[in-house]
């Protein structure tokens, strides 16, 4: 279970755009832009989608590195970031993260079952 302050940290720093889409994926709160992933929360951290160059040089600064949800399972687009974190560079990440991830193709729907 996720703590509260994370949740609501993580909440206070979505985009207030149109475009987002608030769901839940592995059970967890997370943003998404046509239909792409590029904020969200995983266990105790904070998760944006900032592209691998800029995750790779956010990796250098302390409380932050490239997201691997597990071992030998790097996503190299998204920066992880440790609590406690600076709300404002949460929030300015999160800008970012959106403007990434709304330039990709949108992300064609899964076929049903």
């Amino acid at each position: 279970m996720q703590d509260a302050t994370i949740v609501s940290t993580y909440e206070a720093a979505i985009p207030d755009d149109p475009r987002v889409q608030r769901k839940r994926m592995f059970g967890t709160p997370c943003a998404f832009v046509n239909r792409q992933m590029f904020f969200g929360t995983f266990e105790n951290t904070i998760v944006a989608r900032v592209g691998p160059e800029r995750a790779e040089e956010l990796a250098e600064q302390a409380s932050m590195q490239v997201f691997t949800p597990q071992e030998g399972r790097v996503w190299a687009d998204y920066v992880q970031l440790d609590m406690p974190v600076d709300e404002a560079v949460l929030a300015v990440l999160a800008v970012e993260a959106l403007a990434w991830a709304a330039a990709l193709p949108k992300k064609a729907k899964r076929p049903s079952r």
